[in-house]
This record gives structure tokens, C-alpha cells and sequence, in this order.
């Protein structure tokens, strides 16, 4: 619920600028690229196994391990309007397949994304929590997995987004909210910063910033009227400064250096007026190299698979998002 508060905050916030944007968006002519649902609100489930892993490796110690949580396949409602967005995730206990918390711990996860379209412009936030890892026994060589049931991780942030190609559509990759009619690709530079905040049982705790920017190629692959398939790249280089901080009262410590982001995007979907499917995978990737006898790699790896449905909004929902003012005025 307190997430879902801070995505009701956001779009309150936003909703002056998003409403001059989507009264562009609707008198624009048709467009012979894209298919255009700004009209129809669109409902969608999905099985989604989304996490976050950190692969560590030690030179000075001779140590090579992935510290991961215990994946969980979870359900996701979502409903998208023009530019509001809304995410409802929950794991019922039938598709809950890995029943494996003795083994691999107990993983709780929490995630809240939205995006928001200006022109040529796309801006993402997204905000992340896990608690309960576990480092594999065969990594480490001991009888059984090494569980970290109170480790936690927190990451708030997000990119920023031009697209330089008005006939490309991104959001026929996020959400299929729209629909590419004709083949067609865009150069997509990118600025990413994040905030990412992790803690365990010890007194320590570690906060880390992390800024890249770099450039990013995106291309829509029309098979047919109703078949397409997205793929999509970004290399970024940045910088990175992680504090750790000691509740015992022992001095904190910083350290910085560059720091390196990969993201790879695939997508099949099929569409129609109305139903639509697809399956979408993609890979986030942070490299650290802060200490040359260290190297850690941050993966973030998303695998879905998705259902949905658009119906034509009534008249009454069209006039209050377009006009909100005319509520307070009935009122």
C-alpha cells in the first residue's frame, strides 16, 4: 500500500504536464507507423519472475560467488490509461512453484515502476525491495547453501530518454499500449541514476549512487500486421560512490570509481484491436571496478509473460482525465 501511495503522489504531480501532452497526442493525424490506443484502456496479467543478483569476485581472498535471492514466479495486474499506469503484484499460493524456503531462505519482494511520455522524451522510475539471499554451496564448497535471510536490498531511481525517431514506438515494447505498424528503429541516449541502499545483521550498511549515460539502439521488427519482435541495446559508462557507514561507531568509508551499465531488451508480442500477448525479457547490468582485486557485477534480470485486453473508455472517464477540472466543478 505505501507503494502504491508513492505512485498516486507521482501522478498527481505530473498530471498538468501529462495532460497537455496527451491533448497533443489525440489531435495528432493518424500516423503510418503507429497505431495509436490513447482511446482505450487497457488491462493486462502477467507471470513475471523478476530479480536481483550480485556476482562477486575476490582475487585477494580467491573467492568467486553469486549472492541471489529465491526466485518466485508472481502475478501482475496491470491498467494503463493514456498516461496512468497502475501495477498490482501478489504470489497465490497455486503458482507458487519453488516451496523451497529451507533450502534457498525465504525471499520477500517488492516493486513499483511507471513511466511517463513527453514527446520525444521518456522518463522511468522505478523502486525496488528484496530481503533473504543465499550464496550457492557449490560456489563456495560447503554442504549446504549459506542462507542471508535478513539481507536486504532498496534501489530507487530511474533514466531518462530521448527518441530521436518519431515513426519508432516504444511503447508497443512497454505495455503495448501502442502498436508498430511498419518496421522501424531509433538511436535512444540514455542518462541513468539510481540509489541502492544494502544492510545485513552486521552494524554496517552500505549506500551507493550510480550515474551513466550513454547510447542506446532500439528496433521494432513488424512480422506481420498482428506479429512483431523488439530488441534493443544500451552500453553506458558512469560513476559510483558507495558509503559505509558503522552503528558501532567505527569510521565510515567511501569509495568511488567508474563504473559500467549493459541493458539488452527482446520482446515477441502479437496484438489485435483489442487482445493482446507477449513475452518480454530483459537484463540490467552494473560493473564495478572500484577496487582492481574486486570485481562486482549488479544483474538485474526480468522475464514475463503477459495477457491483455483493451476496451473503448466511456465518454464520462475520457472527459475526467481530460478535463479533471469538470468533477470540482459538479461538486
Amino acid at each position: 500500500m505505501r507503494i502504491r501511495f508513492i505512485f498516486l503522489l507521482i501522478v498527481a504531480t505530473s498530471w498538468a504536464q501529462q495532460k497537455n501532452t496527451d491533448s497533443i497526442s489525440n489531435s495528432t493525424p493518424a500516423n503510418e507507423y503507429i497505431i495509436h490506443y490513447d482511446d482505450f484502456i487497457k488491462t493486462r496479467v502477467g507471470f513475471t519472475n523478476s530479480f536481483n543478483s550480485f556476482h562477486i569476485k575476490d582475487q585477494k581472498d580467491n573467492l568467486d560467488f553469486t549472492l541471489s535471492p529465491n526466485q518466485r514466479l508472481r502475478s501482475t495486474f496491470t491498467f494503463m490509461y493514456k498516461f496512468i499506469e497502475l501495477d498490482l503484484g501478489y504470489t497465490p499460493d497455486f503458482i507458487r512453484f519453488n516451496k523451497d524456503d529451507e533450502k534457498y531462505g525465504k525471499t520477500s519482494f517488492s516493486n513499483f515502476g511507471t513511466r511517463l511520455y513527453l514527446g520525444k522524451w521518456m522518463q522511468s522510475i522505478e523502486y525496488t525491495k528484496i530481503k533473504g539471499f543465499y550464496v550457492n554451496k557449490d560456489d563456495i564448497g560447503i554442504p549446504e547453501n549459506l542462507l542471508f535471510s535478513n539481507f536486504q536490498m532498496r534501489r530507487f531511481g530511474g533514466s531518462t530518454s530521448y527518441i530521436f525517431n518519431p515513426n519508432f514506438s516504444f511503447r508497443t515494447i512497454f505495455g503495448q499500449s501502442e502498436w508498430q505498424k511498419k518496421s522501424a528503429g531509433s538511436f535512444v541516449p540514455s542518462i541513468s541514476y539510481y540509489f541502492t541502499q544494502m544492510k545485513n545483521d552486521n552494524p554496517s550498511k552500505d549506500n551507493s549512487i550510480d550515474i551513466a549515460v550513454g547510447p542506446g539502439y532500439y528496433y521494432n521488427w513488424v512480422i506481420n500486421k498482428n506479429l512483431l519482435i523488439s530488441a534493443g541495446a544500451y552500453g553506458g559508462v558512469g560513476y559510483n560512490t558507495t558509503k559505509t557507514t558503522y552503528s558501532d561507531g567505527t569510521p565510515e568509508e567511501i569509495i568511488d570509481g567508474l563504473s559500467y551499465q549493459t541493458q539488452l531488451n527482446l520482446n515477441l508480442g502479437y496484438n489485435s484491436e483489442k487482445f493482446y500477448t507477449g513475452v518480454t525479457a530483459r537484463w540490467n547490468t552494473f560493473y564495478y571496478d572500484n577496487d582492481p582485486r574486486v570485481h562486482i557485477k549488479d544483474q538485474q534480470r526480468f522475464f514475463e509473460f503477459y495477457v491483455g485486453y483493451r476496451f473503448k473508455a466511456s465518454e464520462r472517464i475520457s472527459n475526467l482525465v481530460n478535463n479533471p477540472q469538470s468533477l470540482i466543478k459538479k461538486k
